[in-house]
């Protein structure tokens, strides 16, 4: 009998998402249950179903994360997108910010146990795994005392109809999670690990433990005294990862290497 992941418990397991489906069902809907995927590496552009699911939570447990954490990730960035894409980037949204780290937390934690290889770049070593367990485990109202989190809005500065991409364009990206340690003014990498991930336009990131003071001032982090969260706009090309993946997107392209249609 399998091991469900998170209640250590031997029961049938289910397909986990670690990623909320949520993300992936509206844009499938539109491409007739298809999403366009752009491999790493080796493979062609092409229309794919691979959602990132692994047989990772028991019925139980995967009942827990959807009600407490996926359901509420995907209502808010669901609701906050839709009101920046009818009244401009500068909308605030209102949700409790240790929720919403938890949330996150738990993307990140499932995407770094998940044997899915969409997830190959979220694989941490067992103390950062402990570390984002300990923040689902954990008293909600204490998630930002152990962690911090950013989030920012992406957008392109270029001017429509011609270069740039609609707001509803962004909110159809999607980034796996993404692990990385943390170098700090050009020093090593040190004990600080951080894991971002594109969803609904917004780019969000998880850093552990909780970054010194100094270093979380900025306006793109979540602060728990207040629940007006803000998420400043950043320009898609300045993010290295998005345009890494677009770049190699093109390049497969024009290789011929894309079983799309024109």
């Amino acid at each position: 009998m399998p091991i469900c992941a998170f209640c250590q418990e031997e029961r049938e397991l289910c397909a986990s998402h670690s990623i909320p489906d949520g993300f992936f069902k509206a844009i499938s809907r539109r491409n007739n249950g298809q999403l366009i995927s752009i491999p790493d590496g080796e493979g062609k552009i092409g229309l794919s179903q691979n959602t990132g699911k692994a047989k990772l939570l028991c019925r139980e447990c995967e009942t827990h994360f959807n009600k407490n954490f996926d359901s509420p990730l995907t209502n808010a960035f669901k609701a906050w997108d839709k009101q920046i894409k009818a009244n401009g980037l500068g909308v605030r949204y209102e949700f409790s910010p240790n929720h919403l780290a938890q949330c996150l937390a738990s993307v990140c934690w499932r995407a770094s146990v998940t044997g899915n290889s969409m997830y190959a770049n979220a694989r941490v070593s067992m103390r950062y795994r402990a570390h984002l367990l300990a923040l689902l485990l954990g008293n909600r109202e204490d998630t930002l005392k152990s962690c911090s989190c950013s989030i920012k809005r992406l957008y392109d500065k270029r001017p429509l109809p011609d270069g740039g991409f609609s707001q509803d364009v962004v909110s159809d990206i999607i980034l796996p999670v993404n692990a990385y340690r943390i170098s700090k003014k050009g020093k090593k990498p040190g004990n600080h690990f951080a894991f971002a991930l594109l969803v609904q336009g917004f780019l969000c990131h998880l850093m552990i433990p909780r970054l010194p003071h100094a270093l979380r001032i900025g306006p793109e982090f979540l602060k728990p005294s207040k629940t007006s969260l803000h998420a400043p706009p950043q320009y898609f090309a300045d993010y290295k990862p998005l345009m890494d993946a677009m770049v190699a997107g093109l390049g497969k392209h024009l290789d011929g290497q894309s079983t799309l249609k024109d």
